[in-house]
């Protein structure tokens, strides 16, 4: 009888599968129906997709690909000595040898990789003093008395150079807001209120530098070599290094009886961006022309969308602080409403296009009195804009499919994913577990029929995304 593990039931069912089929195939004996099994999994003990796993033995080896849950199994080995080597871009490389006792032996072997670290190969000097600004700038408002001249200072040169530009660039005015918060300061206006919108603010100035130079290297992909892509790549890297205090924070969902915010389970943001950093870094080579610009466009994604989700957490984070301290400490709770208030704007566009009366409940909500912030009415309306782009990148990736461009749909089918990870744990929590597991799978299911570009498999994997969805904005407010 085939052993199966409790968590991996589903890998062990197709283990005991496969063993039956080989033993009765014509041709194929029993010597060779042995297997090697396992998970593959980060640090932080989430699953690594698409790993590759190596099995060699005396000169013949076997390559298999991790699935959506990190599993693997290479199958039809003989009894021995194995080398096993599991490898994953953004992560480090793991041989090990295992032993296969019986010709029918199914051996398990979890596999942990650790994570690699990001290496540039450019100067980014003025990104770097930018980035060591406003950590100076981080120092300075915490201290008890918030001196606004020595704030200006720290924000002149490299840093505000930084800001002017990310305005030209969006039509934007984060310098003057920047210099009346400083003002603020050396007033005393408020200066702990003022110091929250200069930090923010700053925030946001380097999640659009983040933004402005991994598009420019994805939109110049096919023009452009490798040097020049890595500029603009690596001085991405050095922007996010502003940014990776907010990304490595734990999520915050709306509490079981939906009255305050609680801290759910860690979505490791900073790892996941680090690795995709790593991943897009490396299609800059272009070995593979076609293949890396799709790999390129999914770690852009994976960046872009993991910093929106950061800052969505930080939106609830400061929620939860407006409505653990409105009742007992009002200072306290009004500055972190600014600090919810300008994180907002940071995401602001991601809901406003599909939901634009969510939209104004929430400014309204971030701005307005502390005794009218409903944690409830702010997920709801928060999760209602995230759906409509979930249902955007649904209805593009069935038109690219459909096209046959392998690429876009495989894109889109990332994007949609990322965007219902951010509404994810609300959904198990209104509907249950069950729920949230299908509607994960049929994401994953998407990932798989686009790479195939398979429009049955898309098509059924849309309609289980779609129902689920539905069900779920028919339990919010």
């Amino acid at each position: 009888m085939c052993f199966v593990k409790k968590m991996f039931v589903s890998l062990g069912m197709v283990s005991c599968l496969f063993t039956g089929m080989y033993t009765m195939e014509a041709g194929i004996s029993t010597v060779q129906a042995a297997s090697i099994v396992g998970v593959v999994t980060d640090e932080n003990g989430d699953a690594i997709e698409n790993a590759v796993v190596k099995v060699k033995n005396k000169g013949k080896k076997k390559t298999v690909s991790t699935d959506s849950d990190g599993l693997y199994e290479v199958a039809k080995l003989r009894k021995g000595k194995h080398k096993l080597t599991v490898e994953s871009v953004g992560y480090e490389t793991v041989s090990e040898v295992v032993t296969i006792r019986k010709n029918s032996e199914e051996v398990e072997k979890d596999i942990t990789l650790n994570f690699s670290s990001y290496t540039k190969t450019n100067d980014t000097d003025a990104m770097d003093a930018a980035v060591s600004a406003f950590s100076e700038i981080g120092a300075l408002r915490k201290e008890e008395t918030i001196d606004g001249d020595a704030i200006e200072t720290a924000y002149e040169g490299e840093l505000r150079d930084l800001v002017q530009e990310m305005d030209t660039e969006n039509s934007l005015t984060l310098d003057s807001d920047i210099l009346g918060a400083i003002e603020d300061i050396k007033n005393s206006n408020e200066p702990k209120l003022a110091a929250q919108v200069i930090d923010k603010t700053i925030q946001r100035v380097f999640y659009l530098a983040v933004m402005e130079n991994i598009t420019h290297a994805r939109d110049d992909f096919e023009d452009d070599d490798t040097s020049e892509l890595s500029q603009y790549w690596d001085n991405a890297y050095a922007a996010y290094q502003a940014l990776v205090g907010t990304a490595d924070r734990e999520n915050k969902v709306l509490s079981s009886d939906r009255t305050n915010i609680d801290t759910g389970s860690n979505p490791n943001l900073e790892d996941q961006i680090t690795v995709a950093f790593i991943r897009g870094q490396k299609s800059l080579e272009k070995k593979d022309t076609e293949e890396d610009e799709i790999t390129l466009g999914i770690q852009r994604q994976v960046i872009r969308l993991s910093l929106v989700r950061a800052f969505y957490i930080a939106v609830l984070r400061e929620v939860e602080a407006i409505l653990d301290n409105r009742d007992s400490d009002t200072e306290k709770a009004r500055e972190v409403q600014k600090e919810g208030e300008v994180y907002y704007k940071i995401i602001e566009e991601f809901v406003s296009r599909d939901n634009s009366t969510g939209n104004d409940t929430i400014k309204a909500q971030l701005t307005g009195e502390l005794s009218d912030v409903v944690a409830d009415a702010i997920v709801s309306e928060l999760s209602k804009g995230f759906i409509g782009r979930v249902n955007g990148e649904l209805e593009e990736n069935e038109e690219a499919i459909n096209e046959g461009d392998r690429g876009d749909a495989m894109i889109l089918a990332e994007e949609a994913l990322l965007y219902t990870k951010v509404f994810l744990e609300d959904i198990e929590l209104r509907l249950g577990a069950e729920q949230r597991y299908e509607i994960e799978d049929a994401l994953n299911d998407l990932k798989n029929a686009s790479d195939k570009v398979s429009a049955s498999d898309a098509d059924a994997a849309r309609q289980t995304i779609t129902s689920v969805i539905a069900d779920y904005e028919n339990e919010l407010l």
